[in-house]
């Protein structure tokens, strides 16, 4: 019988293997600490709950959130008295109008996409993508035609 003060073969072995294992033998580290929306982390260091934040994040965007409250914020601020001298005012109002220009541009800009996205469907060899283009026409003009007039045109 071996001594038990003497390593066996096996101890011997898996000291030797350990040591030259690449993987560490306990991992003792917490996954998801934090996560991250575009250059923004957020984590236990700078939000006192950052599941919950995340959650609010998944139902809401930020960028939802903040737009909400820009539409009050200059709501509220068209309706004060002093609305047209008032230095934080007039920026609120560039702010809102600086943002509803990038957001008109970016709608133009998928418009245009889409007709060259419905243009490669008609152009296209295959019998399938032509099949996909003529369902999309075929839906677009059932949208058109239930849109109600445009008030800006004139009438008759």
């Amino acid at each position: 019988m071996a001594d038990p003060a003497e390593p066996t073969f096996v101890d011997s072995l898996y000291q030797s293997w350990s040591a030259m294992a690449l993987a560490p033998q306990k991992l003792m580290q917490s996954f998801n600490n934090g996560w991250s929306f575009g250059n923004l982390t957020i984590n236990s260091s700078n939000s006192s709950a950052p599941e919950t934040e995340q959650a609010i994040v998944a139902a809401e965007s930020y960028g939802r959130q903040i737009g909400k409250l820009l539409d009050a914020v200059a709501l509220l601020a068209d309706r004060h008295p002093d609305a047209a001298e008032k230095e934080p005012f007039k920026e609120v109002a560039a702010l809102k109008k600086k943002i509803d220009d990038v957001k008109h541009g970016m709608a133009v800009a998928r418009i245009k996409q889409l007709r060259g996205d419905l243009e490669s469907l008609r152009l296209s060899p295959d019998k399938q993508d032509r099949k996909r283009y003529l369902e999309c026409i075929a839906e677009l003009r059932l949208y058109l035609a239930k849109l109600p007039p445009d008030p800006t045109e004139k009438q008759g």
